[in-house]
């Protein structure tokens, strides 16, 4: 690392602060601590306010950051492979700003959709159903939490579908970053379970529907459309 990248940002460990040290007073002696984690620049943070506000919710995901300044990367060290990922996904979405409002702009034009399942035939299955049917285009597909907030940041869908269970980031859990990148968009959690068993959690995160994965496609074609509000199909 340069002598300005010391300068300008440090790894910190867990529960200890880093004080400067006046020119000249004398170095007290170091407490002792267990071995440093070696720094890895596996998420970045935008300057100013947003950064700060990236770096507090990347110390929550349990990684040891961080200080940045106006320019500088957040270094951290990550507790898990997990944890940087999800860090890095918030990130993003503070980077990106206020959403702007959902749907197209032509009422006729067919609804965008980001599909989220870990499951490979699931998730195939869904992006095919939804992509032959004149209303839909499918703009993303994600096989984690992580990816999703990180799809639906950048391609700012009309409609999210949500797997509850998926490595790195759950769904449940990428729901509130969802919600905050864009907060217009129709929100359905699509799960293998009772939606009886997690519709109450997933309503108050601000999900808009829980569907079953039980649900025949043509019912959930309709469903959809009713949620986003177009007309049945001719």
């Amino acid at each position: 690392m340069k002598d300005r990248d010391r300068a300008s940002a440090a790894v910190v460990a867990p529960g200890r602060a880093r004080a400067t040290r006046p020119a000249g007073e004398p170095r007290e002696p170091a407490e002792p601590e267990g071995p440093t984690p070696t720094p890895h620049r596996d998420a970045t943070a935008p300057a100013g306010r947003d950064g700060a506000a990236a770096v507090a919710r990347a110390r929550g995901n349990g990684l040891v950051t961080v200080s940045t300044g106006d320019g500088d990367v957040a270094v951290v060290a990550p507790s898990s492979p997990g944890a940087a990922v999800a860090a890095h996904a918030d990130a993003a979405a503070d980077a990106a700003g206020p959403a702007t409002p959902p749907g197209p702009a032509d009422p006729d034009a067919p609804l965008r959709v980001v599909v989220a399942d870990d499951a490979d035939g699931v998730r195939e299955l869904l992006c095919l159903v939804l992509d032959l049917e004149p209303d839909f285009t499918v703009v993303g597909r994600a096989s984690n939490g992580a990816e999703a907030v990180d799809l639906v940041t950048r391609t700012r869908p009309d409609l999210v579908l949500l797997d509850v269970a998926m490595p790195v980031l759950d769904g449940i859990a990428a729901l509130p970053r969802v919600r905050r990148a864009v907060p217009g968009a129709r929100v359905v959690i699509f799960t293998g379970f009772s939606a009886y068993t997690v519709r109450e959690e997933a309503l108050g995160l601000g999900a808009d529907d829980v569907l079953e994965k039980g649900l025949g496609t043509p019912l959930l074609v309709d469903r959809l459309r009713a949620l986003c509000c177009r007309p049945a199909a001719g």
